[in-house]
């Protein structure tokens, strides 16, 4: 039994003209490994066999030795395979065994039982004693469950959820997003990385738990694995009390890769009323992508892209009276709002723009990915990953409350979401049979986007003031307003974060012991005013 330590300094430093939680230091575990013993067929270990580890994917092979308690360890691998694992000696009849798949839930853990002869025999999972060595209780879903788990949306929620333990919580707050509940616990005590990048929700003012707004903010095709993590006692992972959602990317094989879908449906394809109610017409829901993957050069450089485009509209049910809304505001009828969009047009120059019936939503993410295998001991891995989202949303727009009875123009909703850019830099090495290392540096750059349909927002060169200009129906109606100008919260915000991360960590097999030593560094710089 291999006894493991785990020593880690985590530091994370913060420059920013506001006050806000200190940077998450959050870079889960986002590669597999290879461990195990050999002995001979007696129970003795055989020290100074040698282990050769295949990725038959790539060709890429690790070469160790064992140690004088016939042990050996090889981390760093990409997860997946399917590799071929070999163990030889001087004197004992070799043996082979295929079709191995590492996750991110652990080691493999291999016990070769070797018989003295010539030759190489190869040999089942059975044989070798194959199992995982866990890191703790969670569950790992390959690229085959991916392909194959029923997903309407073509998002990691809806496979993740396949652990009892994950819940999908529709929120209530009009983004139509699920929330992700783990052990029942709030969403906003998750955390979500993409390659051991955090890409969680950093002001928690989201709708979904991710640092994007609308949807995950990784195309579908470019996750290799996905993995949930609720206890992990490897110090990889942290900064969460409920779940650790942690995914992987794909890369470039010797085999090239290539495929695309589209989607499409529109009014024609759902009803017209719920529950006795007509509801407001929407834009058609176009969905479409494509991933690309092979060598650039055979067995040495590989590159991997993909690319996903969703656009659709949500209906705007609420709207003056006379202008044909399911949900008619009772204080303004449509000839008012034309009346006084009219006056704020000629006499102020502002426009309300149109009454809305359907709000427009736009999602286009990049991914693309490059490997270099250096040689037998060192892998480069560089990725970049681009988001732009933005989505039509009322803002001060209610039946109830304080902002009752309001109608609004096209001019005075806003686009919320965000654009962001996400490189990383990755070196695994394998400098002796017992010393592997890993060095890791990543960028984010997330800009938020709450930017008024018509303009003039309180930090743009031309802001555009609020007027709002009430409707007295007589003591008998119901009095209502219009508004036109951004609204006065949303507009004011402006956030802009970059996260530097920078990591390295050194492996030592010292026998039935193992000792994992490293440090890891966050940067945030955050600008902007929340309104």
């Amino acid at each position: 039994m291999k006894n493991r330590l785990y020593l880690g300094l985590a530091v994370a430093a913060l420059a920013a003209p506001m006050v806000f939680p200190s940077a998450p230091l959050q870079a889960q575990q986002i590669t597999s490994g290879v461990e195990g013993a050999i002995a001979d067929d007696s129970g003795a270990p055989i020290p100074g066999a040698t282990v050769v580890i295949t990725d038959t994917r790539t060709g890429a092979s690790r070469t160790v030795v064992t140690g004088a308690s016939g042990s050996f360890n090889a981390s760093g691998l990409t997860v997946g395979g399917p590799y071929t694992v070999t163990a030889t000696a001087e004197g004992y009849e070799g043996q082979t065994i295929e079709n191995i798949s590492l996750n991110l839930q652990g080691n493999a853990s291999l016990k070769f039982a070797l018989t003295t002869g010539a030759g190489e025999i190869v040999v089942t999972a059975a044989r070798v004693k194959l199992s995982q060595v866990a890191v703790g209780p969670g569950q790992s879903f390959s690229t085959e469950i991916l392909q194959n788990t029923p997903s309407f949306n073509r998002d990691v929620r809806d496979v993740i959820r396949m652990d009892p333990r994950v819940s999908l919580d529709r929120d209530d707050g009009g983004s139509g997003q699920d929330r992700i509940s783990c052990l029942g616990g709030n969403d906003r005590g998750n955390s979500f990385t993409v390659d051991g990048i955090s890409q969680g929700d950093i002001y928690g003012l989201n709708d979904t738990g991710f640092s994007s707004r609308s949807s995950t903010p990784i195309p579908f095709d470019a996750i290799r694995e996905t993995q949930v993590q609720f206890a992990p006692f490897d110090v990889d992972y942290g900064q969460f009390t409920g779940c650790a959602i942690n995914a992987v990317t794909k890369s470039g094989t010797n085999e090239y890769q290539f495929g695309g879908f589209f989607e499409y449906s529109d009014d024609g394809m759902r009803g017209n009323k719920v529950a006795g109610s007509k509801v407001a017409p929407v834009e058609p829901e176009k969905r479409w992508g494509a991933y690309l993957g092979g060598p650039i050069i055979k067995d040495r450089l590989f590159v991997f892209g993909a690319y996903e485009h969703h656009e659709a509209g949500q209906s705007q049910d609420e709207g003056p009276t006379g202008a044909d809304y399911p949900i008619e505001m009772p204080g303004v009828s449509k000839a008012q709002f034309d009346a006084i969009r009219e006056v704020l047009n000629r006499v102020y120059k502002i426009d309300t723009g149109d009454l809305v019936f359907s709000r427009p939503f736009k999602n286009d993410r990049y991914f693309v990915r490059g490997d270099l295998q250096i040689n037998d001991d060192h892998r480069f891995e560089a990725t970049y990953q681009r988001l732009e989202e933005s989505t039509m949303r009322a803002d001060d727009l209610a039946t109830t409350g304080t902002f009752a009875n309001t109608a609004v123009g096209r001019n005075t909703f806003y686009l919320s979401g965000t654009k962001s850019n996400y490189y990383s830099a990755r070196l695994y090495s394998q400098w002796s049979d017992a010393l592997q290392t890993e060095l890791r540096y990543s960028r984010s750059e997330v800009r938020d986007v709450q930017d008024p349909v018509g303009g003039g927002e309180a930090q743009s060169g031309n802001p555009i003031p609020r007027i709002v200009v009430g409707v007295d129906n007589g003591a008998t109606g119901t009095p209502g307003a219009v508004e036109a100008g951004p609204g006065f919260s949303r507009s004011a915000n402006d956030l802009r974060t970059n996260v530097d991360q920078y990591r390295a960590v050194a492996k030592l097999d010292a026998g039935d012991h193992q000792i994992k030593v490293g440090m890891e560094l966050n940067r945030a710089r955050r600008r902007g005013r929340i309104g």
